[in-house]
């Protein structure tokens, strides 16, 4: 492999290639967890997660279980994670809170802290809050994987967004990172122009 691979799940996954072998960025939907386990022959280094909603972080647990790897999360993610604070409820009625909170919850000793500035095998963590408070990607060499601070060509839906201001923000962000193409969580990859032409269109 000579750069991310995306795995096709209800979110993108990535398998990104490391010294003697490849991590992990994110881990999809509970119940997507043995169709992921079946694709990974050789265990994975590690597992980052860019933030903690379910599409994401959901079958975290198995791949814990499994290969008893790191999983690494800003710590503004870890409550949701460890079951200490409920994920925000889905528009859905009767059902939203239930459904959003899913996942099989980390004990903490599964949980390693990363903040900005770290390194992960070569790739620099990098804070893109917003869609949530503590989400965080991997930059290297102009490619970022970028979680889900963007969707498509634009932002994630104003109502899953923890604070849509800051997620505005985060786009240009993005752009002074130096990025020339970036992975997304849901759609993509785009280019470097795309970004521009999205912080163009919301005015930051």
């Amino acid at each position: 492999m000579s750069g991310p691979e995306a795995l096709g799940f209800a979110a993108n996954l990535y398998r990104v290639p490391a010294e003697e072998g490849y991590f992990l960025v994110d881990a999809g939907l509970p119940w997507e967890a043995k169709r992921l386990l079946a694709l990974l022959t050789a265990p994975p280094k590690l597992l980052f997660l860019t933030h903690h909603h379910l599409d994401h972080s959901g079958g975290a647990r198995a791949l814990w279980e499994r290969f008893g790897l790191p999983v690494l999360a800003h710590p503004e993610e870890w409550p949701y994670l460890t079951g200490e604070r409920a994920r925000p409820p889905l528009p859905i009625p009767l059902l939203g809170r239930k459904l959003a909170n899913l996942a099989p919850l980390l004990p903490k000793e599964a949980l390693w802290p990363i903040e900005e500035g770290e390194e992960v095998f070569g790739w620099r963590v990098v804070a893109l809050p917003g869609h949530t408070l503590g989400q965080v990607g991997l930059l290297k060499e102009g490619v970022l994987l970028a979680g889900d601070a963007l969707r498509g060509k634009g932002l994630p839906p104003r109502w899953i967004n923890e604070d849509h201001g800051l997620a505005r923000r985060t786009v240009r962000r993005i752009l002074d990172l130096g990025v020339r193409r970036v992975y997304l969580g849901h759609g993509g990859p785009l280019d470097r122009e795309a970004v521009e032409a999205l912080a163009r269109r919301l005015g930051v």
